[in-house]
Formats: structure tokens, C-alpha cells, sequence
């Protein structure tokens, strides 16, 4: 008679043991979840090169302006702390005064707020061979702005061909046969014609401190305008 054989411990437990089914997880959710992330990452990215676009483009428009047919770059002089804010002319011509060379010059003021100051009749405005100024009785020192305001506009008729002299005797010419400023202290800058060829150069301010360069500078770019359109 066979004797059965005993089962092991082993077999027992493997019997007795419930199979493991291993499901595997359906990677669907964790698809979605990476499209969403790289959306979102390609969303965030579009719109800080949408932005470092649009401050380039203002940064670059930003250093040029006109005025009229000018042309003009914004440059920083002086030292990083303290920039001094100037403005170029882009838009140059020959000079008139023997040389025959190409000149241009530098406005302290913005070009934009140089439109905004009023000048009567600025379309009569000619450029005359001959062209003088006075003053009411004050300095226009302006904390040294009248010297060189003076200076540039000078230097200016003088790459033009024309002169431009002060003379405490002259006056309005009634025939027009040269132009006249008259330099005065006012509420608000501003040039007015006050005669044929006879500006009266309203200047903002008083000795201590006064607008005499945006009011000058006014009367360059009309100049200068008016120069380049004559040679054109």
C-alpha cells in the first residue's frame, strides 16, 4: 500500500496564498497633466517675449523724435549716476558758410515739448541774410542757460550763411528788410509777431532761473526747417 506524500509547508501556503494581479494605472491623467503644464509653460514664455518686445520697440522709438522734417536721436552726456538727456539731429545739410560741410546741432529739449510752444504765425517765419536782437532790461544769465542759448542759436545762422548780431539800437524794421527778436520775460514761452519780420521772443522765468533754451531752441527747429527746405 502507498503511503501518501506529505505536502510541504510550502505548498500548503502556496495554495492557500490568493494570486496578486497587478493592474497597471491608465496613463491618460498623467497626459493631461503634462499637456497642461506645457501649455501653461509655453503661454508664460510667449507673453515675457511678447513683453521684452514691446519694451525693445519703446526703448527704440523712444530715443528717436521729429519735428517737422527733422530728424532727432536721443543721447545720454555726462556721467551713468547723472545722465544729461540731449538730442542729435539725424536730418543734416550743407553748411552755407564756405565750409560746404554736412552740420546739425543739439537741442537740450525734448523735440516733443518744443512743438507745444506757440509761435505766431511761425509760417511767415523767413530766413533773412541779416538778423538782429534785444533785450528788455534784464540779464537772461538764467544760471549761465542764456549764454549758451545765445551761442547755438548764433552758431546755427552761421552754418546757414546768415548773421545774427545784438544791437541795443535796432529796432522793427517797418519795410521787413532783415528779422527782429525781441527778447522778453513773460508768463509762458512763447514767440509772437509783432511786426513784418518782428518777433517778440516770450521767455518763462526771470534772471535767476528762465526758459531762454526751449525758447530758443523753438526758434532753431523753425529755422533749420525752413533751411532744409530751401535746399532741399
Amino acid at each position: 500500500m502507498a503511503t501518501k506524500k506529505k505536502k510541504t509547508t510550502l505548498e500548503k501556503k502556496s495554495k492557500k496564498s490568493p494570486k496578486l494581479e497587478i493592474k497597471e494605472e491608465p496613463k491618460q491623467d498623467d497626459s493631461k497633466k503634462e499637456n497642461k503644464i506645457l501649455k501653461a509653460f509655453l503661454i508664460t514664455l510667449g507673453i515675457i517675449i511678447l513683453i521684452s518686445l514691446i519694451m525693445y520697440i519703446w526703448a527704440q522709438e523712444s530715443k528717436t523724435d521729429s519735428y517737422k522734417n527733422i530728424k532727432f536721436n536721443a543721447v545720454n552726456y555726462g556721467s551713468f549716476e547723472r545722465p544729461l538727456r540731449m538730442y542729435e539731429t539725424e536730418t543734416l545739410s550743407i553748411s552755407n558758410d564756405g565750409k560746404e560741410e554736412l552740420f546739425g546741432f543739439i537741442l537740450r529739449t525734448n523735440p516733443s515739448k518744443l512743438k507745444k510752444i506757440p509761435f505766431e504765425n511761425v509760417e511767415g517765419l523767413d530766413l533773412m541774410k541779416i538778423n538782429g536782437y534785444t533785450y528788455s532790461g534784464n540779464t537772461f544769465q538764467c544760471e549761465g542757460d542764456g549764454i549758451i542759448a545765445m551761442v547755438n542759436l548764433r552758431i546755427l545762422f552761421e552754418k546757414m550763411g546768415r548773421d545774427l548780431d545784438y544791437d541795443p539800437e535796432i529796432s522793427c524794421d517797418p519795410y521787413g528788410r532783415y528779422n527782429y527778436f525781441y527778447l522778453v520775460y513773460g508768463n509762458k514761452t512763447e514767440i509772437k509777431e509783432i511786426g513784418k519780420r518782428c518777433y517778440e521772443v516770450v521767455i518763462k522765468g526771470d534772471d535767476s532761473s528762465c526758459e531762454i533754451i526751449p525758447a530758443t531752441e523753438k526758434l532753431m527747429v523753425e529755422l533749420y526747417s525752413k533751411y532744409l527746405e530751401l535746399n532741399a
